[in-house]
């Protein structure tokens, strides 16, 4: 017999994030939109980590943070979880442009979530390898997805349906070994 999944709030105010979550889940949550400092790092661990603990501070109730992020083989992995200021200052298909001028199209979508609860800290993750195109195609999903092909699909995320993105997303495997290890 497994356990009762604890409550939680899910801080993020990425309504694609809440939804995909939600899916993922399979049941409903509250989210709450909070302005949290990020700080910049390489290290994924690093800034889920920041997070957690400032919005526990700010709000004292058991809490799942997200950091998620794209790595670029050609580039060593970087931006990862920057990717996020690469977004907003030239858009996915830039992004992918840039990796494949550099020779190689390579990427990881990469997730990490931490539940806490002011006892106990559950960090959980999820990679997928994939490859990068461009232009980008597909009108689903958020950030990357149109330039993102998953390993074995032929259909970048963004022409994916949010079922089958989340059978073989980054974000889809952090939230099964989360809700595996809360539960």
């Amino acid at each position: 017999m497994s356990r009762a999944i604890p409550p939680f709030v899910l801080v993020t105010g990425n309504p694609g994030k809440l939804a995909e979550a939600r899916r993922l889940a399979g049941f409903e949550f509250d989210s709450v939109t909070l302005d949290l400092p990020e700080i910049q790092s390489l290290s994924y661990e690093e800034i889920v980590r920041e997070k957690a603990a400032e919005a526990w501070r700010l709000f004292k109730a058991p809490l799942v943070v997200e950091e998620a992020g794209l790595g670029l083989s050609a580039l060593g992995g970087f931006p990862g979880p920057l990717v996020k200021w690469m977004l907003e200052a030239a858009g996915p298909d830039a992004i992918a442009r840039t990796a494949i001028a550099l020779g190689d199209p390579r990427a990881t979508a990469a997730c990490l979530l931490l539940y806490k609860d002011g006892e106990h800290e559950i960090l959980a993750e999820g990679e997928t390898h994939g490859t990068l195109i461009a232009p980008g195609r597909g009108r689903n999903g958020f950030g990357f997805d149109p330039v993102f092909v998953p390993d074995g699909s032929g259909l970048t995320y963004g022409e994916l349906d949010g079922l089958e993105k989340d059978a073989t997303s980054h974000r889809g495997k952090a939230w099964r070994e989360l809700l595996r290890r809360l539960g």
